[in-house]
This record gives structure tokens, C-alpha cells and sequence, in this order.
């Protein structure tokens, strides 16, 4: 594979701070992948006040299914101020726990604006045998979780979610490791953290379920999660680095996972095949009118595809395209892309971060066309 413009970032980041991290922009890609033939709009499924009606009827069952709803009632024992400007809300032990049965809480920066982005913090996953991961509390100005002039999210509210249950913020179990005992509860997490949010931001104009790596990958339930409590507002789903899939190749290692983690992967995906589990994307927005999805990926992304995946790069490019431009396919004006070539894990690591531009438009402005709902919104494949 050739590359250029190779770049080598130490960045204290939500991601293995220790670590020296290759990002590496300009791989050559195939004009095929770039081609996605716009549908039409009546495509999306809901387009009328009574589908509308039963699209919702349809998350409801869907969410009561999933079985996160009996985890909102964990409230906060205490509260702390925290880092630039964060305030932090511990949760009782016996509602929730990190991996290691250590507290666990969420953290909450309050905005100008009527917006909230839920933010899912990443830091790999572990699973018996398998994976990596580790503890992440970053509650720090960084990339489109900022202050910074030119993010489009400046002025809304954080909601900051630690990482702390090392399975992508979605586990549901207490798993036997060779230590002993760990506690997978990111579900309840989840939840808990956004009984926080609710009794905070009962009305918010919008919310962005957001995060990166693991977060990322995390969004896959964490919108269902959000979405449960906010039924009537409209919400946007950027997922930054998780591309929703695990190896297809590798069905033992997601059937582990799968059990081990006690994943409920809901019956209403019907293309949610085996690992590839991308298309819950799809099945939110066949039920749900507006929600709006974008997603940010390299197409070789290392970290993902070779280090927890253990694919091929190339197997992994052509997976991620062909289940993204299925997807695309199907929700032309509500699914967009923002893919660099090489192989950078997320838009952190991206020279120049945020500000990075494809076809002359920046990440910033990308995200900003996403939540405001802007015509001009669209694939951006480099």
C-alpha cells in the first residue's frame, strides 16, 4: 500500500496515551467505491404522519426488548466539580460498576445553547482471550468535544461518558476472567447516564449521540438508549471511528463476545448478520423519520481493522463500503460518510484534526451540516 503525507502524533488522547500512533493519509482508492448512486427520496421508509405513528410504536417494542429500560432509576449519590469546568455524578455501587467493581459516574459541561451531545468516551474492548482496553476519563476540550471557535458544537451542553466497562459501553454482564470476576455494565452505564441527562436537560432542541473508537462503536446502542427517554426530539447519531462490524471471518470470536457480554442485538435488524451489525443504523432510521447518521472512518483504519479485528486492511476496506453504500443506498438524504484514505483510527489523529478537509470541506463543517440538518450535507470519500 502506498502512502504519503505520513504523519507520527503523540497525543494524549482517549486512545493508548502512551503510544506513538502512525496516521497515515493518501492510500490510493478505487473510483468504485466512491460511487453511490443517490436513491430516491421516497426510498426512506417513513415519509407520512402514520408511519411516523408506527415507526414509533416499533422503537418502543424495539427498546423494550433490548432490556435497558429497568436501569434508569440509578441516580447520583454525590456530586463533584471536576476539570474545565465538568461536574462530576458518581452512581451507588449497587447500580452500576467500572470493570473492576470501581465507581462509576458521568460528567456534565453546561453549554449556551438548548443542545446536548451525549459523548461515549473510547479505549478498546476486552472480551475472555481476546481484546485490549483500557480505563479512559478525558473530560477535556479536544476536537469537536470543545470550546474551540470553530467547532459547530461550541456552545452545546457535554454529556461525558468515561470508559470504564471495556465492552464498547453496551455489555450487560459479569463476565469470569482469570482474575476473577469483572463487571461488563456498560448498559447500565449508558442509562444511568442519561437519567443524569433527563432530569438535567428534560427538554433540549437537540441531542447528538456521539463518540469515538469504542464510543463510537458504542453509539449502536447508546442512541436506542437516549432516543428511549427522549422520544420526541430530534437526535443525530456522528460515529467516529466504529464502523459497527466485527470480523465476519471470525464468527467464534462474536459468538464470545456475543455471550460473553450478553449483547442483545435486536430481531428488527434483519441484516444484522452474524457480526456485521452496522445496519442497526439502518433499522433506527427505517423507524425513525429524522434521525440523521454520520460516520467518520479511514479505510484502513489499523487500529480496528488489524489490531482487534485481525482482518486483512483490504478485506476490511471492502466490507466497511459495501455494507456503508448498502445503507447509503437506502437513506440517500439521512446517512452520509466522511472517509480519508490510509489507515488514521479516528479524526483525532487526522493532521490538523477537525479542520482536516476532503474536497475542500472540513470535518467541522461536515458535523455542522449533520446536526443542522443542511441540504448540502453528503458523502465526503476521498
Amino acid at each position: 500500500m502506498k502512502l504519503k503525507e505520513c504523519t507520527i502524533l503523540l497525543l494524549a488522547t482517549p486512545f493508548f496515551i502512551f503510544l506513538l500512533m502512525p496516521c497515515c493519509v493518501g492510500a490510493g482508492s478505487s473510483q468504485s467505491d466512491n460511487c453511490v448512486q443517490n436513491s430516491d427520496a421516497g426510498n426512506d421508509l417513513i415519509n407520512n404522519s402514520s408511519s411516523t405513528e408506527n415507526g414509533r410504536e416499533k422503537l418502543e417494542a424495539m427498546f423494550s426488548r433490548m432490556g435497558f429500560l429497568s436501569y434508569f432509576d440509578a441516580r447520583p449519590t454525590r456530586m463533584e466539580p471536576g476539570p474545565d469546568g465538568y461536574t462530576y455524578y458518581y452512581f451507588n455501587e449497587n447500580d452500576v460498576l467500572c470493570f473492576y467493581g470501581d465507581e462509576a459516574h458521568v460528567a456534565v459541561s453546561e453549554g449556551s445553547s438548548n443542545n446536548v451531545m451525549f459523548y461515549l468516551e473510547g479505549g478498546g474492548a476486552r472480551w475472555p482471550g481476546g481484546g485490549f482496553a483500557i480505563t479512559m476519563d478525558y473530560p477535556y476540550d479536544l476536537s469537536f468535544k470543545s470550546r474551540d471557535q470553530d467547532n459547530p458544537l461550541r456552545d452545546w451542553t457535554f454529556v461525558y461518558v468515561p470508559y470504564c466497562d471495556e465492552s464498547l459501553h453496551m455489555g450487560d454482564n459479569i463476565v469470569d476472567y482469570y482474575f476473577g470476576k469483572a463487571y461488563q455494565w456498560g448498559m447500565r452505564h449508558t442509562a444511568a447516564a442519561v437519567s443524569v441527562m433527563k432530569e438535567l436537560f428534560p427538554y433540549p432542541d437537540k441531542i447528538l449521540v456521539t463518540g469515538i473508537s469504542a464510543g463510537a462503536y458504542g453509539t449502536y446502542v447508546g442512541w436506542a438508549i437516549v432516543k428511549s427517554q427522549y422520544m420526541d426530539t430530534d437526535t443525530y447519531i456522528l460515529s467516529d471511528g466504529g464502523v459497527g462490524f466485527y470480523n465476519p471471518h471470525d464468527p467464534a470470536t462474536w459468538d464470545t463476545i456475543l455471550q460473553s457480554w450478553n449483547l442483545r442485538v435486536p430481531e428488527d435488524c434483519t441484516k444484522c448478520d452474524g457480526p456485521i451489525n452496522t445496519y442497526l443504523f439502518e433499522t433506527y432510521m427505517n423507524y425513525d423519520p429524522q434521525v440523521r447518521i454520520g460516520m467518520f472512518s479511514s479505510y484502513y483504519d489499523e487500529i480496528i481493522s488489524q489490531w482487534f479485528l485481525k482482518m486483512d486492511p483490504y478485506d476490511f476496506r471492502q466490507t466497511l463500503m459495501r455494507v456503508t453504500n448498502d445503507i447509503k443506498r437506502s437513506h440517500s438524504d439521512r446517512f452520509s460518510r466522511f472517509f480519508v484514505k490510509g489507515n488514521c483510527h479516528t479524526s483525532l489523529f487526522l493532521p490538523g484534526g477537525p479542520e482536516y478537509e476532503v474536497q475542500g470541506v472540513s470535518y467541522y463543517e461536515w458535523i455542522g451540516q449533520l446536526v443542522n440538518e443542511d441540504p448540502a450535507w453528503r458523502d465526503y470519500l476521498e
